[in-house]
């Protein structure tokens, strides 16, 4: 088991959601889709979705899950980031 440093876990925390939403943006990019479409397709606020795509907010795993499912991209590919 690794143990991490206070100073590595907040840079994880730092740069997981940013990633993650890199990663919303461009699969829904590559769909075509607009924020406010794709907010409205998985039932959440555009301004949500804004904060989710610049790493504002961290959304849960099955905010995350819903958000695969609509962009039809395995889950897995969310998370396919350099950490």
């Amino acid at each position: 088991m690794v143990e991490l440093s206070e100073e590595r876990l907040e840079q994880l925390k730092a740069s997981i959601p940013k990633e993650v939403g890199n990663r919303v943006r461009f699969f829904r990019k590559k769909r075509g889709l607009t924020q406010t479409k794709l907010a409205q397709l998985v039932g959440k606020d555009r301004q949500y979705l804004y904060k989710i795509e610049k790493g504002v907010v961290t959304p849960n795993i099955v905010t995350i899950s819903v958000l695969s499912i609509t962009l039809d991209v395995p889950l897995s590919e969310f998370f396919e980031i350099t950490i």
